[in-house]
């Protein structure tokens, strides 16, 4: 049987890769959308002739696509987009569909879905498979919060960690997106490059594992080949490698379907300085004296931190704010509640970041 493949975020640097690795494999996609970039949507519509395409900023398309996740019946969809918003469109896939393959690399969804999302998925006899990289690099290792002391996860270091005479107060734009391991989105590369990112990682491990914010922390693996580490309560350690390419985790939703998939990887070996890890330890960068902060946030203030980076970073780039002022910004504006708040429904949660976001409108 084929499988119905769903693709949201096909013109993005994660969905053009997939999309080419399964063409390279005669492997059939369903439906693809796009946020904005209808002519590349419609170029891959044609070149790789899937019947199913819509724009998502377009309201009836919107809509025709809404209608479009409740009429069919999906093995796989993947959620290669950015931003919080997939949360309408994940709640339509949960009511209708069973015994599917949800394949996720949208960081900001899962932090703001939290454990309502995750929970959600598992009642509906769904399955969960996260594409960051060292979210996956975990999912052979059975973790649970009462059987390990501690996880590490990796950063790379970005553009500016390994060059110590930069001033990060004046560094340009183009630096700033010029990571030297990965090639991603606008928004993701600045997240990379001061290492927020690894913050929302840690929350978003924290969701989809259900592991204590205080057993997560990051190392710096500058060659990208060691993705996370774990502890474990009986002193075992588990190291998880792979070459710092994402079709590996791109491809793993589709072994279950084609399990005679073949590709080749680049290291053949292990060589010493590919498991080289460092402390964080560069005081340059601003969220280095933030990070025991960070750990103490509840679910609603680890959203709060999210939209307020992305505020942050709309700002930085219409040059309100400077490159390295964005986590003084997120921080003055945190405002970390006392109370947490509890949300019964994802709905609740989209409200939550609504009524943020329009106190920056």
């Amino acid at each position: 049987m084929t499988p119905k493949i769903l693709i949201i975020g096909s013109t993005g640097k994660l969905g053009i890769k997939l999309l080419n690795f399964c063409h390279s494999k005669n492997i059939n996609i369903f439906g693809i959308t796009c946020f904005n970039n209808y002519r590349l949507l419609l170029q891959q519509s044609k070149k790789y002739k899937i019947n199913h395409f819509f724009k998502l900023s377009d309201h009836n398309e919107n809509l025709n696509f809404k209608l479009f996740l409740k009429k069919n019946k999906f093995d796989i969809i993947y959620f290669l987009d950015y931003g919080y918003k997939s949360l309408l469109y994940i709640n339509i896939f949960l009511k209708y569909n069973q015994k599917s393959h949800i394949a996720i690399a949208n960081k900001e969804m899962i932090i703001a879905g939290g454990d309502t999302l995750i929970d959600k998925i598992f009642k509906t006899n769904n399955k969960l498979i996260p594409l960051d990289s060292e979210h996956f690099s975990l999912i052979e290792n059975n973790i649970t919060n009462e059987k390990i002391k501690k996880i590490y996860i990796t950063a790379s270091g970005g553009p500016f960690y390994f060059k110590k005479t930069i001033n990060l107060n004046s560094v340009k734009l183009s630096k700033v997106l010029d990571h030297p391991k990965w090639k991603m989105g606008i928004n993701n590369s600045i997240d990379s490059s001061n290492f927020i990112n690894k913050i929302l990682e840690i929350f978003e491990l924290s969701i989809i594992y259900k592991i204590d914010l205080h057993k997560i922390d990051f190392l710096i693996s500058r060659e990208a080949y060691v993705h996370s580490l774990v502890i474990n309560n009986n002193n075992i350690i588990n190291i998880n490698c792979f070459d710092n390419d994402m079709i590996y985790t791109l491809a793993n939703p589709l072994f279950i379907f084609y399990p005679s998939l073949i590709f080749k990887t680049k290291t053949t070996f292990f060589k010493t300085e590919m498991l080289k890890l460092q402390k964080f330890n560069d005081k340059r960068f601003k969220i280095y004296k933030y990070l025991s902060t960070l750990k103490d946030l509840t679910p609603d203030n680890q959203i709060r931190f999210m939209v307020l980076n992305n505020i942050a970073q709309k700002k930085y780039l219409s040059e309100e704010i400077r490159y390295n002022e964005i986590i003084n910004f997120i921080m003055k504006n945190l405002n970390i509640s006392s109370k947490p708040m509890k949300f019964r429904t994802l709905s609740d949660r989209l409200k939550f970041i609504d009524s943020i976001n329009l106190n920056y409108d």
